[in-house]
Formats: C-alpha cells, structure tokens, sequence
C-alpha cells in the first residue's frame, strides 16, 4: 500500500467508480483501444466515461478528448493504454489533474529488461509523490461483476464473461484470467471480481488480498501467483485472508530451470518452491495443480461444505466405474471401507439381490432413485454413518434414474450437513443433466478423478479451517 500523508490508501476505489477516462481509446474497428470501451459499455457501466484520444471527436457515439486536462472533473479511475515510453509522462499529467486510480494495461517494462524497468521507476516515484494507486502495467485489469466495470482488451466471443456469483480470481497473469474467465463461464462458475495485476509495479497479490478479505461479494478466493517479493507481507495478507474466506492458489514457475521464463513474463523472480509451499502452509490456503482443479476447487468450496473425515462413500449404477473412482480416491489418500455388519444387512435390504453393496455401491443399471435414495438414508445421513463424505457416480440414461436425483442429493446434503461430490462424464447428454443439478446449486465435475480429488480437498479445507482457528485461539490467549 501506498503511503499518503501517513495514511494507508486501499483499492476499494478501484471497484466503485462514478466516472472513468480511457486514454488510448480508438474509434479503429478491432483495435485494443476500440474493445476497451466496447467491454465497458457492453457490461453496463453507469458511471461517466471519458475517451481520450487526440485522433477523435467522439468514439462510439462519446465525446472523446484530446488529452486527459480536457477531461472535465476529475475521473474516478484511468485506463491507460499507449505506447509504453509515453506512459511515465502521462502518469504525471494524471496526477497534475488529481486523479488517484490508474490502470496501465500497456506492456513493454520490467519484462523486457532494464530500459522497462527503468520506466516503471518512473511512474511508481511520481505515484509514491502524489499518493496514486497503480493497478499494472503489463495486465488485464478489472473485470466487476458489481460495479459492471470490465477493462479487459478481449472481445467476449472470444472469452466468455461468467455470470455474477461470490468467487473472486487473482492472477499476476493476464492470460490465466482471461482462460479461468472462460472456463468459470463453461463451468457455470458466478464470478464476483477478477484483478489481473500484471507486473504488479504498486498493486499485487496482498493488496488484493486484503481487500478481498472483507469484500461482502466474495465468498472464496482464486489466486494465481508467479512470484512475490516480500514473503513475509505475503504470508501476512493470506493468514488474514483465510481467516474469514477459503483462498486456493496456483503457483507457477516451480523448478528453477523456469525462473527465467517467469522474470520474462512479468518481470517477476519466482524463487524457490518449496519456501512458497511452506508459506502456503502456513497461511492456511490451499495450494492446487491444475488450471481445471483451480476452478472446480472454487465451485466445490462455494457450494458444498467441508468434509470433517477422509472416509467415503460411493453411490452409483456402473460397477466399473465405481471401482475406478475408488482407486482414484486412494490413491489421492482418502479412505474407501467396506460396508460390514448391520449396515451391509440394512442396505443390502433396500437394493436388488444382484447389486454389489461393498462400496461402492453399484445399483446397477437396473436401480431406481428411490434405492439411490433409501441408501444415502442409511449409509450416509443417519448418525452412525461410517461416511464423512459421499460421491455419487452420475451417469444418464439409465432406465429407472431420472431427475429426481438432484433433491434427493440435495436433501442428502442438508440433512447430513457433510459433502456430497457429483461426478460425471462429459457428453452431450452429461452436459445438458449437469445444468439441472447445478441450476440447483449442486455442482458437477466432469470426470471421475476430478471428483476424487475434489473430495480430497474438500476434505483439507476442513483440516486447515481447524488448524486456522486453533491459531487463532492461541494468539488470543498468548495476547491475554
């Protein structure tokens, strides 16, 4: 954060502005500067907005300005995108004016050597000077589903924008969070905010995190990192962050033959891996692999809660499946015991005599929803289920399934108060079902190993949850 007459300036502004300039704005069909304000107006911004461009009178029917001292008032927000020599000149006449909040979503600094280092020193003196906030260069920006601000220079035909909803994505790249973006949006994943930071000259991952902590829109928090300079300011935010709200990273740039090619993308030194797993260790959040793992763990922790035990329960109709599914949840280090004793009795009453009861639990092509049902009764919801979580094998077109399988999920749910995880295939007819259950709040994940790992997670978020509040407790005692 920056310091201003000794006081600390957060980033909320940034997320709440009444008028804003777009410096580099063109009235060129398929220019950058031209998309720029497209996306703006397309997501129904209501405040003012201010092209600036001496080359147009007006730009998509908007009075466009020669420079940014004829901009009347003083612009809540900049969106700065020209050439990168003339941005530390132009940053100065931003603070001649009075504007405090700049996004610079040109590239060509610190990530094309010192001559762009050099260049971002300059902007960031004149920004420490005037008590400015700087969101890039070398980004995407803002895309708010709340205050429909969306500076992304990408064309929504190419990345879909997802729906609103209280997850929240950070990343030091501006391609990671076009593609989450467009995943989240296939995914049927609502999106609360993304802050594409870039080469993070002012603005980085603790800022974000800090505001993201208290944002009444967000429920839980993406965040992909290639590197941080201050560890210690990192660890900090995140234990803060996590503390009211679930925070998954994806880190990047983990073996040391990489560092060159990530100071190449954001002018950013990765570091050694296994000091950032300990951090992430430390700050109680979550750490995943995968750009898909990223956006299920998201959905899983919106909507499902956590699991307090690694013993699961798989309900299905394929036996094969099931079985492969079970392996995939060793293998990720859960738990699959065999139904034994009263509850085989109970439950091996309630299926076809030829249904494999052991767990999984295969019904077979020939069980009905009301077996499916009658078995999350008594392996799963009742007290003395052996189960912490369940996943239920979701295949379509079976013969006596129907619908009427996401109430009685949901009820399983509810009623038990552990996780249910839907796995799934992919397919036409697998898509179309999954918007049924997920219409319904239930997410679905598109492969049997996706869910296994699913289940993992959920099961680690209840885990360092725990390990989070005894933290917290020990601190309250040891300040008593």
């Amino acid at each position: 954060m920056v310091l201003s007459s000794g006081r600390l300036i957060g980033i909320e502004s940034f997320f709440s502005p009444k008028s804003l300039s777009v410096v580099g704005a063109s009235g060129d069909r398929g220019s950058l500067g031209r998309i720029i304000l497209e996306n703006i107006l397309k997501r129904g911004f209501q405040g003012e907005v201010f092209p600036v461009n001496p080359k147009f009178r007006s730009i998509l029917g908007i009075k466009c300005f020669r420079n940014i001292a004829d901009v009347p008032g003083i612009p809540d927000l900049s969106i700065v995108l020209v050439p990168s020599k003339q941005v530390p000149e132009l940053v100065k006449e931003h603070a001649s004016k009075g504007i405090k909040n700049v996004i610079i979503l040109s590239a060509g600094f610190s990530e094309t050597g010192e001559k762009g280092r050099e260049l971002e020193r300059k902007i960031l003196r004149t920004a420490k000077d005037f008590g400015m906030r700087i969101l890039g260069p070398n980004c995407l920006g803002i895309f708010d589903n709340v205050s429909h601000l969306d500076t992304f220079f990408i064309p929504d035909s190419l990345v879909r924008r997802p729906v609103p909803g209280r997850v929240a994505i950070v990343s030091q790249s501006g391609s990671f969070a076009g593609h989450a973006m467009d995943i989240a949006a296939f995914e049927n994943l609502g999106l609360s905010r993304v802050i594409s930071y870039g080469n993070k000259l002012d603005i980085n991952e603790v800022d974000s995190l800090y505001f993201l902590a208290r944002d009444r829109h967000t429920k839980a928090i993406g965040l992909y990192i290639e590197g941080v300079e201050n560890g210690r300011n990192f660890v900090r935010a995140a234990r803060y962050c996590s503390s009211f709200k679930p925070v998954v990273v994806l880190k990047t740039g983990k073996s040391e033959e990489l560092e060159t090619s990530v100071a190449s993308h954001t002018g950013s030194l990765s570091g050694s891996y296994s000091v950032y797993k300990a951090a992430f260790r430390k700050s109680g959040i979550l750490e995943v692999d995968s750009l898909e793992l990223f956006v299920d763990s998201l959905k899983a922790l919106t909507c499902l809660p956590r699991a307090r035990g690694r013993k699961v329960l798989i309900i299905g109709h394929a036996g094969g499946l099931g079985l492969l599914l079970a392996d995939h949840c060793v293998e990720a280090g859960l738990e699959v015991p065999k139904i034994s004793g009263d509850l085989f009795k109970r439950v091996r009453s309630l299926t076809f005599p030829f249904a494999s009861i052991n767990n999984p639990v295969d019904l077979t092509a020939s069980g009905s929803d009301e077996q499916a049902s009658r078995v999350f009764e008594e392996a799963f919801i009742r007290e003395d289920s052996f189960a912490d979580i369940a996943i239920y094998l979701a295949l379509w077109g079976l013969p006596q399934s129907s619908d009427k399988i996401v109430a009685i999920v949901k009820r399983a749910i509810a009623r038990s108060g552990k996780p249910v995880v839907v796995a799934s295939v992919t397919g036409d007819m697998c898509l179309r079902k999954r918007s049924i259950f997920e219409s319904k709040g239930i997410p679905v994940f598109l492969s049997i190993q996706r869910a296994a790992m699913i289940a993992k997670l959920l099961f680690e978020a209840e885990k360092i949850q725990m390990n989070v509040k005894k933290e917290k407790i020990r601190k309250s005692w040891s300040n008593n």
